[in-house]
């Protein structure tokens, strides 16, 4: 693991069993809400085949920095120029997991009226036998210490997409799960040239500075009893949290937009709002989906 101390390698795995065990959707796999997950053990997962790095369906690229990244692409676009909607998941799961509980390919095919290419990238660490996860600024190991470009990661991916599919570039949306949240956040914060929205879910801004181009929309959904990315911040497995609140807060100043309460409006014409539910827990919830797609699909940046 390239020379990372012991206390790096618990604190990750540490981080993971925490997730798992508090919410089940931000661990070692994220799961639907609908399913408990009990955690036992804490040893390294095993090193993963090429099947499970790789899985079918999935392209893959080489980055700048020579790192080999896979992701799938979903086209549901309608033959008019579509948005791009990238969907993330968080700290120790994949891309398939989240296309498989988020639901979102369903909720495309009946909710927006031109589709959508949907993209599911993979962060990094399973080619290491680690939890995969996304340099979002402050979180997280071990795309943080082994310092993963994946802003730059993105920004090549877009490009390799925009090339591929009739995409609609005043639409280009990314949407993520606690780390991947985070990794939104961070994608808003730094490519803003490319990125037009963000629909986070129980993540938070962990980038500073944060210095956006120009306005990105922002969508921040958090539960009341999130237990691993608290709503009011806090530690988690060694790990300080900032609370949404700030983090919306944060944001919409980093955009120069208006706050009025849990709403903001920006230059531009873009929109922020900020969603808080005393039912919600760090699972993803039955209806970020549907709240996520509809906030998107009112953004259009000209």
């Amino acid at each position: 693991m390239r020379g990372r101390p012991l206390v790096s390698v618990t604190f990750a795995l540490g981080f993971a069993v925490v997730a798992a065990g508090c919410s089940g959707g931000d661990g070692a796999a994220e799961i639907p809400a609908t399913t408990t997950s009990v955690v036992t053990t804490t040893s390294a997962p095993a090193a993963p085949t090429d099947a499970t790095f790789a899985p079918a369906g999935y392209e893959s690229l080489v980055t700048p920095d020579g790192r080999t990244r896979s992701y799938r692409v979903v086209d549901l676009s309608g033959g008019a120029p579509a948005p791009l909607l990238f969907v993330l998941h968080g700290f120790g799961g994949s891309a398939e997991d989240m296309r498989s509980y988020t639901g979102v390919e369903e909720a495309v095919r009946s909710s927006l009226a031109d589709g959508a290419v949907v993209a599911y990238p993979n962060g990094t660490g399973l080619e290491e036998g680690l939890p995969q996860s996304w340099n979002a600024g402050d979180c997280c190991p071990f795309s943080t210490y082994d310092m993963v470009d994946d802003v730059a990661f993105f920004d090549q991916l877009i490009s390799v997409i925009t090339s591929a599919y009739d995409i609609d570039t005043s639409r280009i949306w990314v949407v993520g799960h606690s780390n991947g949240g985070m990794m939104a956040y961070r994608l808003a914060c730094e490519l803003s040239e490319r990125i037009t929205a963000i629909g986070v879910a129980a993540g938070a801004l962990m980038t500073d500075p944060c210095t956006p181009d120009r306005p990105v929309a922002a969508m921040h959904l958090h539960g009341e009893l999130d237990a691993v990315v608290p709503l009011a911040g806090g530690e988690t497995a060694g790990i300080t949290f900032p609370s949404a609140r700030d983090s919306f807060d944060r944001f919409a100043t980093a955009n120069s937009c208006t706050l009025l309460d849990s709403t903001a409006s920006c230059p531009g014409g873009a929109t922020m709002v900020m969603r808080v539910d005393a039912g919600w827990t760090h699972d993803w919830q039955a209806d970020w989906t549907s709240l996520l797609l509809g906030f998107l699909d009112g953004q259009v940046r000209g």
